[in-house]
């Protein structure tokens, strides 16, 4: 490299190296990451170069002071220590501060120890709602999406054992975490709360510490799992099946021959399924809605080529709708209706995509009138691996997932054998 390159090496994508024609060429985007995480880690990064001979990158990072680590028993024996660890978790808790509070949901039937969660817990960090009762946290749980359930074990009606193992037929142990509150210390009784599928435990009475620093740990657990599932389908979806690329390029390949403008037609949509399915943004919360479109639509495109009449789509969209979508939640019902509902019919069928506005929210619905699937097949597509154990692809599981952790909703599906799938879901805007 020259001189001018090396020095703009590091810049962002946007300032970095391009190609002759002005285009951004992406090798600064990386480079650029690069060497903020080695910063962030106390090192640096250099390059040299000499056009013609080749380059040189270093990176330097320091290395850790062992003799100096302060052993865990200090923590315990030391006040300071421990006024520094309270003064750390809470400057960790301010960075809940705004709207984007983990919404937790208490259940107690003595009021005074919901006043005492309540002082725990302050509003600027939490935003927190009470129950009296195991039906009335149930009831609260399908209004709304939740990050954490707090519930005393000692509770009449509904204790906090059977209150958990209701909560987990609905949710798993990282879509809703339960902190159970026990005056019961004994192993068995504790051993019992995780049976009934609790996270973890806080013995009464209640440190105010410990119980913020619990509370932090699970709803950490709960944003991780959604960032984890993102990145999860963001991934998958750019792991683009090899048979499918291979039929597309077929297609390009067959269509130079006979028609050169459909052939440039195939080859656009072909491009524009490939830089979408690598975007970055994929792996934002929420991305426009025409951006899913299209992906959708390439898809579409390509899939029509192949297989022509047995594919019909029909479109209820308005295109001037002003609405952000979990990415990747449409595409994935798009394809399984063509894969495994229409195009599982020898003369094939149609397609339906609708997002309907409905005011405070949207509805987005993908209709085929395939094969259609029974209740067993249903459950199955919802898990995350198949019969066989293996590992499915962005699936219907995945997507349900980021649903559910988003709206505290998910993916409805009614099917009939014979007669056709139709997949909804909803957004709000």
């Amino acid at each position: 490299m020259d001189e001018q390159t090396v020095s703009r090496i590091f810049l962002p994508y946007e300032q970095g190296p391009s190609d002759e024609s002005g285009k951004a060429t992406g090798l600064g985007l990386g480079l650029a990451i690069t060497k903020q995480l080695v910063e962030l880690h106390g090192g640096s990064l250099s390059v040299t170069s000499t056009p013609g001979q080749g380059s040189v990158f270093v990176f330097t990072l320091p290395v850790a002071d062992i003799e100096n680590e302060i052993p865990d028993s200090m923590i315990e024996e030391n006040p300071a220590s421990y006024v520094a660890a309270s003064a750390e978790a809470a400057a960790a808790l301010s960075e809940y501060k705004g709207s984007d509070r983990p919404r937790i949901l208490a259940v107690d039937d003595d009021p005074v120890n919901l006043r005492v969660l309540q002082s725990v817990l302050p509003s600027e960090s939490y935003e927190l709602a009470t129950a009296v009762s195991g039906a009335e946290a149930l009831s609260l749980l399908e209004q709304g999406n939740w990050d954490l359930l707090i519930a005393d074990v000692m509770m009449p009606g509904m204790s906090g054992y059977e209150l958990a193992r209701r909560v987990r037929e609905l949710f798993s142990l990282t879509e809703l975490p339960i902190l159970l509150l026990t005056a019961r210390s004994r192993t068995e009784d504790i051993e019992a709360g995780f049976r009934a599928g609790a996270n973890d435990y806080v013995t009464k009475p209640v440190d105010s510490l410990e119980l913020k620093s619990r509370v932090r740990a699970l709803t950490e657990v709960v944003r991780a799992a959604r960032n984890q599932t993102r990145m999860e389908a963001a991934w998958l979806q750019a792991q683009i099946r090899p048979h499918f690329l291979f039929n597309a390029l077929n297609s390009i390949s067959a269509l130079s021959e006979i028609d050169i403008r459909q052939m440039q037609a195939l080859l656009e949509s072909f491009g524009q399924y490939l830089r979408t399915s690598f975007d970055f943004q994929n792996t934002d919360q929420l991305v426009p809605l025409q951006k899913e479109l299209e992906l959708v639509r390439a898809y579409l495109y390509i899939e029509k080529v192949r297989f022509g009449s047995r594919i019909h789509v029909e479109w209820n969209v308005d295109d001037n709708l002003k609405l952000s979508i979990p990415p990747l939640t449409l595409q994935p019902l798009v394809e399984n209706a063509v894969r495994h509902g229409v195009l599982a019919r020898k003369q094939g069928g149609r397609i339906a995509i609708t997002v309907a506005d409905m005011g405070t929210h949207a509805v987005v619905s993908v209709r085929d009138d395939g094969i259609g699937m029974d209740e067993d097949v249903i459950r199955q597509v919802l898990q995350k691996k198949d019969m066989d154990g293996r590992r499915k692809g962005i699936g219907l599981y995945n997507t349900n997932f980021r649903l559910k952790q988003l709206y505290g909703e998910g993916l409805q599906i009614v099917s009939n054998p014979g007669q056709g799938t139709t997949i909804t879901f909803s957004v709000h805007k």
